[in-house]
Formats: structure tokens, sequence, C-alpha cells
């Protein structure tokens, strides 16, 4: 229903807004629009009616239900979402840390991670148990000896098969005692001293020129004690002391301590890492919130 050309305008078209053109959409605030979709025109046919997708008097309505009116250059389209479903890439990511989870390294050698200019200080070791090692033969040489020998307790020397050193030529001295006894000795060098029936004589052997005596007996005991001993010991053949760990084992105790400064190269193969890190987030899509502030009104069109 429209106001005609050269007709009066009635004030029920006023009241009701005939005189705006099929197709026009209004919005209101508030329930005043109830009354204009309860209006007719004389063949009772509704005039105002609610934006909300249904057909009335052959006239599709759009929906606007939840709806924003966005110009264009023709009408008719709906489009857009009141919110997005976007999956970031790592580039959209912030910088995060993630946990160690269950990653594990097996065992390196030395020539994996080549370590130098280390310096270590304040290091203590203890309980340590080390086994397999063996000694690795150096070249010639001998070991000085020095100190004394672990004490044996009272005991005697054996001699035998020795000669005593030579002193260069000499004489002996022999005292010979006898009692009841009145001959003259037999030599030219002695005296005689008669105390009763005992006599004493003193006798000088000839010089026998430079020579030993051969010894074999005991030595006397000396009690208890030690033996000083000092020199060389005797050279055992080539041989060294390099200290050859391959077969070796260090195992149990604790080693404490700190290491400064120097450098570690080298690589580690990427089988020598298991695992993975420990998992920060999930898969789920970031839904994002399109929807700005918005204050809800009444769309409704006129369909006659």
């Amino acid at each position: 229903m429209v106001v005609e050309q050269g007709k009066p305008m009635l004030a029920s078209d006023i009241l009701n807004l005939t005189f705006f053109p099929i197709g026009t959409i209004l919005q209101f605030s508030g329930g005043e629009y109830t009354r204009l979709t309860s209006a007719r025109t004389e063949d009772d046919e509704v005039i105002w009616t609610l934006c909300n997708g249904t057909d009335v008097n052959g006239i599709t309505v759009p929906n606007l239900v939840d709806k924003f009116l966005r110009g264009a250059a023709s009408s008719g389209t709906a489009a857009g979402a009141d919110s997005q479903s976007v999956t970031l890439t790592a580039d959209n990511l912030p910088s995060h840390n993630h946990g160690v989870g269950s990653l594990a390294m097996s065992a390196l050698s030395a020539t994996e991670l080549p370590v130098s200019g280390l310096s270590a200080s304040g290091f203590s070791v203890s309980g340590q148990t080390i086994s397999g090692l063996t000694i690795d033969n150096a070249g010639a040489h001998t070991h000085t000896v020095s100190g004394d020998a672990v004490e044996a307790g009272s005991h005697d020397h054996t001699f035998s098969n020795g000669s005593a050193a030579s002193a260069g030529g000499h004489t002996h001295t022999v005292t010979a005692h006898d009692s009841n006894h009145s001959a003259t000795p037999q030599y030219t060098d002695y005296s005689v001293s008669e105390y009763g029936e005992y006599h004493s004589a003193t006798y000088t052997t000839s010089s026998g020129g430079a020579h030993t005596h051969t010894v074999s007996g005991t030595i006397a005991n000396g009690g208890a004690h030690t033996h000083t001993i000092s020199g060389s010991a005797v050279e055992g053949g080539s041989h060294s002391h390099t200290v050859n760990s391959s077969n070796a084992t260090i195992s149990g105790g604790s080693i404490t301590g700190n290491i400064t400064g120097g450098t570690v190269s080298g690589s580690i193969a990427a089988s020598a890492i298991t695992g993975s890190t420990g998992s920060v987030g999930s898969s789920a899509a970031l839904t994002i919130d399109t929807l700005p502030s918005y204050y809800t009104v009444v769309y409704i069109m006129k369909v006659a």
C-alpha cells in the first residue's frame, strides 16, 4: 500500500508509514514496531513485517537477526561470521621453551666431543672403584730405592762361603792360659807370668803377607732392628708405566668440583638422541571472535 499521487495523505498513512516504498527497511528500538507489524491494508495485507527470513505477501524477507547492515553496490548478499577459526604456523608463535620430556642421550666417547683448555678446581673424588687398568712398556730404566727395610724383630744373620776383606800384611797376637803347667814356651818372643799353679803366655804370629780369611758362621743377634736400603734397583729391561684404560671401568663414589673455561667441539650423531620434548600445546584451531561491541535493534521491512 502506497499513497497514490494526487490523493490526500490520511492520518492512517502517517501512523502506519504507508508513504514508504515497498522494500524499505527501518530499525526500531523498543516495542513501538509491534504497532506497525500489526497494521493491515484495506485488503488485510501485512504492511510491515520483521526481517526474520520469512515470506510475506509473496516477498522473501531477509533474515537480519544478529546481523549488521553493510552498504554495497547491490542488495541481497549475506556473508561474514561472528567468529573465525585460524590455524597458526611456526612463524606466528611467540618465543617459548619446551620441557625435556622423554629426551635421552646415549653414552659419548672422547673422540665424539673433543675437549681442550678446560681449567678444573676444587675437585674431590671419593668412593671410586677402578678395575681393568694395565701398564704398558716405557723403555729401559732403573728405579732408585731409598728407605728402611721392614723391621723383622730380634733375629740373627748367617754368613757362609764368603771372605773377609784383605787387611794387607799383618800379624796376630795370641794369649794362651794354662793351669798347673811349668813348661817354658818354645818361642823367643814371649812372656810368662806365674800365679800359683796357673800360667799365662802371650805369643805373636809371623806375618803371612796380604791375605783374606774365609768367614762362615752366625752374626750375633743385634736385637730388634731395621736395615737401611739405598741405591738403584736392577734395570728390568725395556718397559713403561703408561696406564691403559681401554678396558678399565670406574664405578661408584662421587666427584664434586668446578670446570671453567676451555672449549668443547665436535658433533653428536642424531642416533645418539632419542625421545621428544615435552608438549606445550594441542592441535586445536584458534578461534577469534570478530564480533565488535554492539546494541541490538529490530529491523522491519515494508512489504505492502
